[in-house]
């Protein structure tokens, strides 16, 4: 999975390399005969002193710290659990950022509120300092009627805010009351960031049948996955960071 072509500065430690010391040799004597007024008297040969030779430090080479890749995440309930989060620090149940967090992913926060639109989260988004930007939007767009060139101008605008150097963008969840809605918001989604050079992912491919809506036991209301279902999402998303957004 390729991310976007404006790569940020990874967060990479350097190897840091020791200088060796310098090899002391003793000076020996070389080239043509000696000159005449240097030349030793006839007699038993002189021994030289052996030469005495420093030893040298092997190179040492510091550990290379693990890389650790920074992301914020932006969106609705799916992200912030039941309860607006305008910076995603605690994300609660039925959030799949909790999954995704962890060793080797650095959440910086975000904007995350339940029934918000695209138009809403871009009011309420700001510049964040990470790697990635996880954008998982267009569930509440979708329920409200709001066509997809309003929904896609908001998405760019999203990204362009939060100044992010990767961006990520999710699929939406399986959404019985309007599945086949919901498909095409995908499509479009992945040929978006297609085309403007964005990693896409869709986590859901496990809970959503045929026709777009939620297998049996997936969702109590047919909009929100349940608890274990965000969970299995977010590790896939973790696997999408990891894989893609910090490589």
């Amino acid at each position: 999975m390729h991310l976007a072509p404006r790569r940020p500065a990874r967060v990479r430690a350097a190897l840091a390399t020791a200088v060796c010391g310098a090899v002391l040799t003793a000076a020996t004597a070389c080239g043509g005969s000696p000159a005449a007024e240097d030349r030793q008297p006839a007699g038993p040969a002189a021994v030289a002193a052996p030469s005495s030779v420093a030893a040298s430090p092997a190179p040492v080479e510091a550990p290379a710290a693990a890389a650790v890749t920074s992301f914020v995440a932006v969106g609705d309930s799916l992200t912030a659990g039941p309860v607006p989060l305008p910076e995603l620090r605690f994300p609660g149940s039925g959030s799949w950022v909790g999954a995704a967090q962890g060793a080797a992913l650095d959440l910086r926060g975000g904007w995350a509120v339940p029934g918000a639109t695209t138009a809403d989260m871009l009011a309420g988004v700001q510049r964040q300092d990470a790697d990635v930007v996880v954008v998982l939007a267009g569930t509440n767009d979708i329920s409200r009627g709001i066509p997809w060139a309003t929904r896609a101008a908001n998405i760019q605008a999203i990204v362009a805010t939060v100044g992010a150097g990767d961006v990520l963008l999710s699929a939406v969840p399986p959404l019985d009351p309007h599945p086949a809605e919901a498909l095409d918001h995908n499509s479009r989604l992945a040929a978006l960031a297609q085309e403007r050079g964005w990693a896409f992912t869709d986590p859901w491919t496990g809970v959503r049948t045929p026709a777009g809506t939620f297998v049996p036991g997936a969702s109590a209301d047919g909009v929100h996955p349940t608890p274990e279902v965000a969970d299995a999402a977010g590790r896939r998303i973790r696997e999408a960071l990891l894989t893609g957004a910090g490589a």
